[in-house]
């Protein structure tokens, strides 16, 4: 499936400048919402020789970096989003830093911090069924339809009612259940790495793996310091440290994401409470991904731990399995029981 794919934004216009600052002789950040770019210009720039130290930490109680108004950075490393691009029209051996998605665990994560990080409004996956539709904010209440119209929800008494969570769950496993190249996010994360404007500048992709783990974080970080010649002060290693356990350790999504990944690649038992609706749907998803005629219940509560997961996949009974309508392929031919539906 072919998205049509907008790079800057519903308010894009040419004659304007998104960003303050008109470039940095050091580095240039540039990504999406809610993948690290804050963090990463804080971290460049307090560990860097060529700038003066910055004294404290950029979290805000959720984790995100948005905590900046105190902070005197050096203007030496500076941080855009894709209007980048556009406001540099003709530039040529600018330094890069592209911050870039590879696996499927981050496309879980960017569709936590598309509602929870951007804006530190809070939001969450779950709020689409644990609140009624009348006390949503608006950007929400659209989402709210769109599932009310798929899932041919009575729509007189939506309004003053909760979507069930069931149907929540069914409606991100649908997404989740997409082949990655057919998503939104997987077509913009592709045409914004791959623009031709990146090919006359000086760039490094920086896989957003690199803010999941502290051993992936200092090998990737060590490499962007090499080739940029950040002079970053690595005599200070336990206490880069220290600033990265302290943003994973307030980001709770970061941490499921984690977990939700080991779990599925067999290095993590127990206890799968306090998920919230889009991990389980995750799960789901891939349940019936690597089960062939399986269909994962449509039910409210979810499955207490790993041992009972694995137990309704044991026993589904043969009588029940068929394929299964959500796949549009099976050994990659086409299903003819595919219910195509408007995702």
């Amino acid at each position: 499936m072919k998205h049509s794919i907008n790079l800057w934004g519903k308010d894009f216009t040419d004659n304007h400048r998104w960003d303050d600052d008109k470039n940095a002789k050091l580095l240039n950040i540039v990504f999406h919402g809610g993948t690290f770019g804050n963090f990463l210009k804080f971290f460049l720039d307090k560990f860097s020789k060529l700038s003066p130290d910055l004294p404290g930490d950029p979290f805000m109680d959720i984790g995100t970096s948005h905590n900046r108004e105190s902070i005197k950075f050096s203007g030496l490393i500076q941080k855009y989003h894709s209007s980048f691009i556009n406001d540099n029209k003709g530039e040529t051996q600018l330094p890069i830093c592209l911050i870039t998605l590879s696996t499927k665990k981050h496309y879980l994560y960017l569709k936590k911090s598309q509602w929870f990080r951007t804006g530190d409004r809070k939001m969450v996956p779950d709020d689409l069924w644990k609140k009624p539709l009348g006390e949503m904010p608006e950007w929400l209440r659209k989402v709210a339809w769109k599932v009310i119209e798929l899932y041919d929800i009575n729509k007189e008494k939506a309004h003053f009612s909760w979507i069930p969570k069931f149907i929540i769950r069914d409606f991100y496993k649908l997404e989740f259940l997409q082949d990655i190249k057919d998503t939104y996010n997987y077509q913009w994360f592709d045409a914004f790495k791959s623009h031709e404007f990146f090919g006359s500048q000086k760039v490094y992709h920086l896989d957003l793996e690199t803010f999941f783990k502290w051993q992936t974080f200092v090998k990737n970080i060590t490499e962007l310091d090499r080739v940029f010649d950040l002079s970053l002060d690595f005599d200070r290693l336990q206490e880069m440290k220290s600033i990265f356990d302290k943003g994973l350790a307030l980001d709770r999504h970061r941490q499921e994401c984690n977990m939700v990944e080991e779990m599925l690649d067999g290095r993590f038992e127990g206890q799968l409470s306090g998920l919230d609706v889009s991990s389980e749907a995750y799960i789901y998803a891939e349940m019936e991904k690597r089960n062939d005629f399986i269909q994962m219940p449509l039910t409210n509560r979810f499955f207490r731990d790993t041992a009972e997961l694995e137990q309704f996949v044991e026993h589904y009974p043969n009588h029940y399995k068929a394929m299964n309508p959500n796949m549009p392929k099976f050994n990659g031919i086409a299903n003819p029981y595919y219910l195509k539906k408007d995702k």
